[in-house]
């Protein structure tokens, strides 16, 4: 993970990703260990919230947005974990205009984008702070590139 401090507020990001057998050649990813996404995730954005303080956090995610099956998802994981704000998702390639919220295991917000692939849109989402609140977005879309 990483903490980004811009100005008063403290940001923690961290990332996820897919299992890599039977996806990519067993000697394309060597000794990587795939870990369970949900408990690292409850984990990191616990330390994030509560041991470093954060005032907002993200996770960048290459689980996938959603599938028809069980099978974890940004979305599944949004819905299994706490102390998460944001997720960004990647893997699916999956066109939003605007992010999907969600509860979390505590019933609070969690939003889940993604914008696509290829730079064809480009996320955005505004988020303002409020002394001694949480932070919450305002404004939240995905706007195509040029437009």
């Amino acid at each position: 993970y990483r903490i980004f401090q811009k100005g008063d507020i403290r940001v923690g990001v961290f990332g996820l990703g897919i299992e890599l057998e039977g996806l990519v050649p067993t000697e394309l990813y060597a000794q990587t260990r795939y870990l369970d996404p949900i408990a690292n995730a409850n984990r990191v954005s616990g330390q994030l919230r509560h041991d470093h303080r954060c005032d907002l956090v993200v996770c960048l995610s290459h689980l996938g947005y959603k599938y028809d099956n069980d099978k974890l998802s940004d979305c599944v994981l949004a819905t299994r974990t706490r102390n998460v704000d944001l997720i960004l998702g990647g893997h699916t390639h999956t066109f939003l205009d605007e992010p999907q919220v969600l509860k979390n295991l505590d019933g609070e917000a969690v939003m889940v984008s993604q914008a696509g692939w290829a730079g064809i849109l480009l996320g955005r989402l505004d988020f303002y702070f409020e002394r001694n609140r949480k932070g919450r977005c305002v404004s939240c879309r995905n706007l195509p590139i040029g437009g």
